[in-house]
């Protein structure tokens, strides 16, 4: 019989897994201190917040070359003050937003993030169900007269109904959740609101009747272009090329979980504010919805027709002052999109 200590077996697996988990440790923390950190701007109840959570915890991150640092903001202007003062590297924000400062001599880039968009809710069982039906409404609206969605719709209505809704109906402008609150009572017959707050209403049994999408679709611009994506310095991102590509990996490889894993949902539910089943569903799938991304070349295309549909419908006031749309506003640039 050969001459094994079996009492000491465990005290030597102990030190062993001690020293296996203190060398991973290590090694963690090298990989960590060698890899370039990245600055994201986030909304503590921005959509972006499940994206990083589903990069942490999978070290999507380490597995392309960077760690994931985030920075807390109370608003989207606190995220474009962050990005223009160098506290975030990448902050989510709009496209229009892109445009304008690229005119100006500040030359910021935008990569897609959502392409999600809202719609004109009613009640289930209102007889609402096209833009005409809108004649003679009370429709509340989110975001102002010149809000993106707002201005899209107004030019869908006239393009396919014959209707000049800002005039045909009477419009009301407030805040998302005072317009929802509205709609509940009964004092608005329709609300064009945000994906978000659409599916809110949704939640509580209210129905969409056109989405902002289908008014886009009908004047020959993509659903798939995304209004909201990630904001940053290109010369920032040509200077860490290998980060700024690693990142937007990294979101890909996220979003593909999310529109895949039901369990990925459970997962992020925390984050997501959302005190039903029934909201929760209507987010997931409405986010799901919006992974779905033109390249380059389709968003350019996109934002041309969309920018002179905001120009014509809104003026310059909903185009940030602008009469024209700057080249290389999208991210990678074209010459560099596959």
């Amino acid at each position: 019989m050969l001459g094994y200590d079996m009492k000491a077996v465990p005290r030597i697996t102990r030190r062993a897994a001690i020293a296996t988990a203190s060398a991973t440790m290590a090694l963690r923390q090298v990989h960590a201190a060698e890899s370039p950190a990245l600055r994201l701007g986030i909304l503590q109840f921005g959509t972006i917040q499940w994206v990083a959570d589903v990069i942490r915890r999978h070290a999507l991150d380490r597995k392309h070359g960077f760690t994931l640092d985030t920075v807390m903001l109370a608003n989207i202007d606190a995220g474009r003050v962050s990005l223009m003062a160098g506290a975030s590297d990448i902050v989510v924000s709009d496209w229009i937003f892109t445009a304008v400062q690229r005119a100006s001599g500040t030359k910021l880039s935008f990569a897609p993030f959502s392409s999600s968009s809202g719609g004109i809710m009613t009640a289930a069982q209102s007889p609402i169900r096209s833009l005409a039906d809108l004649r003679g409404r009370k429709l509340g609206v989110v975001g102002g007269p010149v809000d993106k969605s707002w201005l899209i719709v107004q030019a869908a209505g006239r393009a396919t109904q014959n209707i000049d809704l800002a005039t045909a109906a009477t419009v009301v402008y407030g805040a998302p959740p005072l317009l929802g609150a509205k709609l509940k009572q009964g004092e608005l017959d329709a609300v064009l609101t945000f994906w978000n707050f659409a599916a809110q209403l949704e939640a509580a049994g209210f129905r969409q009747a056109v989405s902002v999408a289908q008014c886009a679709t009908a004047l020959g611009i993509s659903p798939r272009m995304s209004l909201i994506g990630f904001v940053f310095h290109e010369d920032w991102a040509k200077a860490h090329r290998a980060t700024v590509d690693g990142f937007l990996a990294a979101v890909a490889d996220a979003e593909r979980l999310l529109a895949q894993s039901d369990a990925e949902w459970q997962t992020i539910r925390p984050l997501m504010n959302a005190d039903t089943d029934a909201l929760f569903t209507r987010l997931r799938d409405r986010f799901r919805e919006g992974i779905a991304h033109e390249d380059t070349a389709g968003q350019t295309k996109a934002a041309d027709k969309m920018f002179a549909v905001l120009h014509a419908t809104g003026g310059s006031r909903a185009t940030g002052g602008i009469d024209t749309l700057p080249p290389g506003i999208f991210w990678p640039p074209e010459h560099e999109a596959t």
